[in-house]
């Protein structure tokens, strides 16, 4: 649990420092007054580095634990010869260097380029958590480069979220700010949607049967939840244009399901892919034990999975689509924010069952 807190943290930490980068370098008549301390920014970085160390421990501690190396050798090996360890001394290094911007005194002449080396130097963050990825250390290049692309679209598009939805101090040019806002968060959703698919033909490549798995079933319910999530963003977006509306609770309400869906990720991160041989992988590792309450304990009746919707299935997912959006609907009619987080809820386990009883 430790280690998905930690991971979901961490994704966290990235978002609002990424999205203070975004926002600090749009002109001020282009976005809302935002009160956001630069204490808050350097409890971020600070964040990024001992949460980012978390991983390295992890792995510092299954060598100890397992293959009993010393302490001392397997730390500098693990730092020094594996990517992880790699990534975390660029960490350390690009942290440092936000750090000094972030300290800056107001009559330095380096201020005028405070969010310039901040900004750099936070891509460098990013970088390092793409080369310490999964996908980097199996698939080398195209694993690193569709994890660093997913990553950053996604924070890019969800820190600015964060930071308007919760650090405003007052909603003034909301028009101007979504003429920007809206194209860039467009984008950053196209660019996350194509890596994830990218990286899901490499780490997945048979989607339906990974849902037996931990990992198939965390990702699942990671994809359940962004439907809300661009359903709250499409509200957002389109029909809270105006100020009088006050969007800020929202994106705040945007902003929960974003978290649980950085701490599903961060589950997701822990758990093992399903590779080709299926049979192998159950004996090795073992099928998920959610997976297992709904499909029941005889596996050999389902494997491989295929997908057969039955009246059930279908209702379920038809209740889903209609209860997400008479949810939404009511909650633009009536202001009422806990219409969308109780739509939303409602679509994901109205979903997640339709379409586990379609395979099941």
């Amino acid at each position: 649990m430790i280690y998905v807190l930690s991971e979901a943290l961490l994704y966290v930490c990235f978002a609002l420092l990424t999205g203070a980068c975004v926002l600090a370098i749009v002109p001020e008549r282009k976005k809302p007054i935002i009160q956001m301390s630069d204490t808050i920014l350097t409890w971020a970085v600070l964040g990024i580095v001992v949460l980012s160390s978390v991983q390295v421990i992890k792995l510092i501690i299954f060598f100890r634990v397992n293959l009993g190396y010393e302490i001392g050798y397997i730390t500098f090996t693990v730092l020094s010869d594996y990517k992880i360890g790699n990534a975390w001394f660029v960490t350390i290094f690009a942290a440092m260097g936000i750090l000094y911007f972030l300290g800056l005194k107001p009559d330095s002449k380096m201020l005028s380029y405070k969010w310039i080396g901040i900004s750099v130097f936070n891509f460098f963050l990013v970088l390092a958590m793409g080369w310490a990825s999964h996908s980097a250390t199996v698939h080398e290049w195209i694993g690193f480069a569709a994890h660093t692309l997913h990553f950053l679209a996604a924070i890019v598009w969800i820190g600015v979220m964060l930071v308007i939805g919760w650090f405003v101090k007052e909603v003034v040019h909301w028009k101007a700010f979504l003429r920007w806002f809206t194209p860039l968060a467009i984008g950053c959703v196209l660019v996350t949607i194509a890596a994830g698919l990218l990286l899901m033909s490499k780490v997945t490549p048979n989607y339906l049967n990974s849902w037996i798995s931990s990992y198939g079933q965390a990702m699942l319910i990671k994809h359940l939840l962004i439907v809300p999530i661009l359903g709250l963003a499409l509200l957002n977006t389109f029909l809270f244009r105006k100020v009088a509306s006050n969007p800020l609770p929202w994106l705040k309400t945007e902003g929960i399901f974003v978290v649980v869906l950085f701490a599903v990720t961060a589950f997701m991160g822990q758990q093992s892919p399903v590779h080709e041989d299926l049979e192998e992988f159950i004996k090795e590792v073992g099928p998920s034990p959610l997976f297992l309450s709904v499909a029941g304990n005889d596996l050999k009746q389902v494997i491989p999975l295929s997908f057969s919707p039955d009246a059930l299935s279908i209702t379920l997912f038809l209740i889903a689509v209609l209860g997400l959006y008479i949810g939404l609907y009511m909650a633009w009619k009536k202001q009422r924010t806990l219409w969308s987080l109780a739509a939303s809820a409602f679509f994901v386990v109205c979903g997640y069952l339709s379409l586990m009883f379609a395979v099941a």
